[in-house]
């Protein structure tokens, strides 16, 4: 015998587990039991769940942006928006406490020669940027997103799609990023070098996402892609240096 609800959201009458109308399932009070379950739940559910999205990435990370944003396939998988949020703040511990940017910022400085001045400044904003390492995640999605809309433009995605895809792939690179911040901290050694193997892995990762999500994985589909990671990157120093111009300009710490 089908039991008959009533929406606690709508107030739509209805049988089963969830409204046909709004989509809300039969809510329960909550407890601490039914709070843990939910949190297991989002975090390792076979099909949406956090860890999955997580594996994923890594193994076909261009496939799964493809079946999100072309194909609708979205109920498999968790939203790549509260997942770069939840890796974003991850990041932002693991960056703060391993000192990462501030030793790599210092090793790059003391072999360029800049002055006494000019390090103090670059290690103020890198000690900024550490502390909101999560906000300048997301700061570069815009960026990279209008690169791989004008190198591809021909897959006639519009820029909410390739914004979305970056976020995909900038959640998984972030992840590649911690793995080097914590390897350079357990070591206990400055991060230029692994700095650098930071940044080849993050353009391969970024490359070879690209030739999954726009199905060309030829030499040429493999140069377009690292164009585009380039572009993304300039376009992205370019804003922070007039940033940080502007800033040294007028409160005249840097010049």
């Amino acid at each position: 015998m089908s039991i008959n609800h009533v929406c606690s959201n709508c107030d739509n009458s209805f049988t089963g587990n969830f409204c046909n109308h709004c989509g809300q399932k039969t809510v329960h009070r909550i407890t601490m039991a039914h709070i843990g379950h939910d949190l297991v739940h989002a975090f390792t559910h076979t099909d949406k769940g956090f860890f999955h999205l997580m594996l994923q990435l890594f193994v076909k990370p261009g496939i799964v942006a493809r079946e999100y944003i072309a194909e609708g396939k979205r109920k498999r998988y968790f939203s790549p928006f509260q997942y770069i949020i939840i890796i974003g703040a991850i990041g932002a511990f693991v960056a703060v406490n391993s000192h990462f940017i501030e030793t790599t910022t210092q090793a790059i400085g003391g072999s360029a020669g800049y002055s006494a001045k000019q390090l103090a400044f670059t290690q103020k904003i890198n000690t900024l940027q550490s502390r909101y390492y999560n906000f300048m995640i997301l700061l570069q999605l815009p960026f990279y997103a209008l690169a791989t809309l004008i190198i591809f433009r021909k897959h006639r995605f519009n820029y909410a799609e390739h914004l979305t895809l970056q976020t995909f792939i900038t959640a998984q690179t972030t992840i590649i990023a911690m793995l080097v911040m914590l390897t350079i901290f357990l070591l206990g050694k400055t991060g230029l070098y692994l700095a650098i193997i930071m940044s080849l892995l993050s353009t391969g990762f970024h490359v070879y996402a690209y030739s999954q999500f726009f199905k060309e994985n030829k030499f040429k589909g493999i140069l377009k892609g690292l164009f585009a990671n380039i572009l993304g990157m300039f376009f992205f120093l370019v804003f922070i240096v007039l940033v940080i111009t502007i800033y040294g300009l007028t409160s005249k710490t840097f010049f």
